[in-house]
C-alpha cells in the first residue's frame, strides 16, 4: 500500500528543503525523496560551499605571497594538498547538515532514500541502487527539485585523473602546477581564478567570443584584466576538438582545440554547462517531456504541463542560484496551498560570481539601456580612490551605478572587487526603495568602508547630469530628484 502524503518532494537541495519545510510549518503531511546519501544537494556538498572553502584558503595564499609586508616572512610548502585547504569545509558542510537534519526533523518531514520515479501522475516508486523497489508515496502535490550535474559528452573521459568535472575536481590528491579549464561560464571562471590565486598556471577556454556576455561590459572587461594580473592566459571562441590522455609518470592531458591549438596540462576541468537530473524519473509516465538538457519547463507558478506537478531549483534552468532556488521552492509551496506571501517568477535578482575578484550584479547594464535607447547616467567609485580600498591593496576594484537622466533613479548596480557578492546588497535596497542618486548621495556611510563608494558613485552621476544639462543645479532640485 502507498503512503499518502499532502506533498511528496523530488530531492532535496535547496529548492526542495525549503518547500519541505515550509509546507511542514503549514501543518502538511510531506515526503522527500534523496537519492545522495546526504540531504543539501550540491550547494553544500559538492558546490558551493566547498568551492567557496577553497576560494578562501587561495586569497589567504595570494595575499601572503603577493602583499607581504616589512620583516614578516611565509612559508608555502612545495606540495600543497586540496584537502589540506579545505579543513575548515568539514566543519561548514557537517555543520549544515546538521541544521537540515534537524529542522526536517523538528517538521516532521519524512525523509525517503533512493531514487524517486513516477509511476502516474499521483504516485512514485522509491527505488534501490539495483532498481528493487523499497517504497511507494501517494501524493496531491508534487514538486521535481533534483537538480543538475555537469555535462558530460560522450567523447570525453571523465577518469578522475586529468580529467575532472566541477563536482569532482575538489577530490584532486595534490594541487597540479598545469591546469586547462574548458568553458568560461561562472563556474569555469571562479575555479580557474582559485587555482590561479594558488599558484597555478591556468589556461581558460572560452567558447565564446567574450567573456560573460551578461555582465555589464566594462566590468566583464575588468574582470578579464585582473584574471590576466593573476596569470590567467584566456582563449576566446574556442571549442576542444579532441582531449586524451598522455601516459607518463605523473600522466598529462592534451587538449587538441578546433582553432588548430594543442594545450597540454596535468589536469583539465571541463565545466560547460550542466544537464537536467531528470532521466529516469518517470517524467513519461506524467507527460512531461524535458528539453534535450534534460530541464523542465514550467510557468509563472512553476506548474509543468500537469498543475499538480511543479519543478523548481537548478532542474528548470535560470538563474540556478541557490538563494533564487530556496525562493523558488517556498513559492511553489505558497501557491500550491494557499500560503500568504509573494508569488511568481522572482524580480530584480542579485548576482554573484566569486571569483578573484568577486563580481557582484543587480538591475540594469549599460548594454541593457543602449538596447532600450533609455537616457542615463553613470556614477563610479573606485577602489583605489577610496581609503578601504587602499588599506586592503584592492586597487582594481569598482562600483558602477546607472541612473536614468531626468529622475535619477537607480536602475542597475555593478561591481568588481572584493566584498563585491555582499555589496551588491546595498544596491539591491536602494532599487527596491526607488532610490535616487539623491538619495544615494546623502546616506550616511561609516568612514573608511567599501560602501562609501556608493556615496561617491551617485556625486559622480550628478556631476555627469550637471555636464549633460548646463545650468541645472542638483542642490537646489526637489528631493523628489525630479529635474
Amino acid at each position: 500500500m502507498a503512503k499518502t502524503y499532502d506533498l511528496v518532494i523530488l530531492g532535496c537541495g535547496p529548492a526542495g528543503e525549503r518547500a519541505a519545510i515550509l509546507a511542514a510549518k503549514a501543518g502538511r503531511r510531506v515526503a522527500v525523496v534523496e537519492r545522495a546519501n546526504v540531504v543539501g544537494g550540491t550547494r553544500i556538498n559538492w558546490g558551493t560551499i566547498p568551492s567557496k572553502t577553497l576560494r578562501e584558503s587561495a586569497l589567504f595564499v595570494w595575499a601572503h605571497t603577493h602583499h607581504q609586508l616589512e620583516g614578516i616572512r611565509t612559508e608555502i610548502a612545495e606540495e600543497i594538498t586540496v584537502s589540506g585547504f579545505m579543513y575548515r569545509e568539514h566543519m561548514v558542510v557537517q555543520r549544515e547538515l546538521e541544521l537540515i537534519n534537524r529542522t526536517l526533523g523538528r517538521y516532521s518531514v519524512e525523509v525517503f532514500r533512493g531514487h524517486g520515479r513516477f509511476l502516474d501522475p499521483h504516485q512514485v516508486a522509491v527505488v534501490d541502487e539495483d532498481g528493487v523497489k523499497l517504497h511507494e508515496l501517494a501524493g496531491d502535490v508534487f514538486v521535481i527539485a533534483t537538480g543538475t550535474s555537469p555535462n558530460h559528452p560522450d567523447d570525453v573521459t571523465f577518469e578522475g585523473t586529468v580529467v575532472f568535472d566541477s563536482d569532482t575536481i575538489l577530490k584532486l590528491p595534490r594541487i597540479p602546477r598545469t591546469m586547462i579549464v574548458l568553458g568560461a561560464g561562472v563556474i569555469g571562471v571562479e575555479y580557474a581564478s582559485i587555482f590561479a590565486a594558488l599558484g597555478v598556471d591556468v589556461t581558460l577556454v572560452d567558447t565564446r567570443d567574450e567573456l560573460l556576455p551578461y555582465l555589464d561590459r566594462e566590468i566583464a572587461r575588468r574582470l578579464e584584466q585582473e584574471l590576466g594580473r593573476l596569470g590567467i592566459t584566456i582563449r576566446h571562441g574556442e571549442r576542444y576538438q579532441r582531449i586524451a590522455r598522455v601516459e607518463g609518470g605523473p600522466p598529462r592531458v592534451r587538449c587538441e582545440t578546433t582553432g588548430g591549438d594543442v594545450l597540454e596540462a596535468d589536469v583539465l576541468l571541463y565545466s560547460v554547462g550542466r544537464d537536467g537530473n531528470t532521466a529516469g524519473i518517470g517524467l513519461e509516465a506524467v507527460g512531461i517531456e524535458p528539453t534535450a538538457r534534460g530541464l523542465i519547463e514550467v510557468n509563472e507558478a512553476y506548474q509543468t504541463v500537469q498543475p499538480h506537478i511543479y519543478a523548481a531549483g537548478d532542474v528548470i534552468g535560470y538563474p540556478a542560484l541557490a538563494s533564487t532556488s530556496m525562493e523558488q521552492g517556498r513559492q511553489v509551496v505558497r501557491h500550491a496551498f494557499g500560503i500568504p506571501g509573494p508569488l511568481g517568477r522572482e524580480g530584480t535578482l542579485p548576482f554573484a560570481i566569486y571569483a578573484i575578484p568577486e563580481v557582484g550584479t543587480i538591475g540594469a547594464t549599460e548594454e541593457d539601456l543602449r538596447r532600450t535607447d533609455s537616457e542615463y547616467v553613470v556614477g563610479r567609485g573606485l577602489y583605489r580612490l577610496n581609503p578601504r580600498g587602499q588599506i586592503m591593496g584592492d586597487t582594481g576594484g569598482m562600483l558602477k551605478l546607472l541612473f536614468d537622466l531626468d529622475g535619477l533613479r537607480l536602475l542597475g548596480a555593478h561591481i568588481i572587487g572584493s566584498q563585491a557578492s555582499e555589496l551588491v546588497h546595498i544596491g539591491q535596497a536602494f532599487l527596491r526603495a526607488d532610490a535616487t542618486a539623491f538619495d544615494i548621495a546623502e546616506a550616511l556611510y561609516n568612514y573608511p568602508t567599501l560602501a562609501d563608494l556608493y556615496r561617491h558613485a551617485a556625486l559622480e552621476a550628478l556631476r555627469e547630469k550637471m555636464q549633460r544639462r548646463p545650468g541645472w543645479q542638483p542642490w537646489t532640485t526637489p528631493r523628489s530628484g525630479q529635474a
